[in-house]
């Protein structure tokens, strides 16, 4: 009998970003890296996956993670990056041409590894009442190497362009 093979992309129609969110948090692999590039954050205070609940796994679990947004100009984006502020381990820079949205994991096993892109912000109105679309790769066959691809251009390329200057540098810490 042949083994049917695992789907490495999904079209995502509805809460979106909830669902990348709902993926990286209720993993048990052990993270290397995260990056989140969204134009807009928000806390997200009240929904069922709020940033302080990211932020606390990242924390908890010493994930370094990069975040490219663009810079805080609405009460709620200043509520958003002082939760980021208070993680040693979450790296901050601004850049104001960012337009894209993108969320990448890398596991230890690269076959835990994912990603989304799409429309979606990492806001609340993006979770819970904006119409979003978008696509959920998965580390398996032909998706290894476009998750691998997404996560070099977010954490690296972005990272490195002038335009994206640091606000905040990941504070090493020694992992367990």
């Amino acid at each position: 009998m042949i083994e049917p093979t695992r789907r490495y992309a999904e079209i995502l129609y509805h809460r979106t970003v909830e669902r990348f969110i709902q993926r990286l948090v209720l993993r048990e692999p052990v993270l290397r890296n995260l990056c989140i590039v969204s134009p807009f954050i928000s806390p997200m205070t009240g929904s069922r996956y709020s940033l302080a609940l990211l932020r606390a796994k990242i924390e908890r679990e010493k994930i370094p993670t990069y975040v490219i947004t663009r810079e805080p100009i609405e009460p709620y984006q200043f509520e958003a990056a002082a939760v980021l502020e208070q993680c040693p381990w979450i790296e901050v820079r601004y850049n104001p041409s960012v337009h894209a949205k993108l969320y990448v994991v890398q596991s230890t096993r690269e076959s835990e590894s994912f990603a989304l892109f799409g429309s979606g912000n990492l806001t609340s109105k993006s979770i819970e009442r904006n119409l979003e679309l978008g696509m959920m790769i998965y580390s398996v066959g032909p998706g290894r190497d476009l998750v691998k691809e997404l996560h070099y251009w977010a954490a690296v390329r972005l990272r490195q362009l002038t335009e994206s200057k640091l606000v905040q540098p990941i504070r090493p810490q020694r992992r367990n």
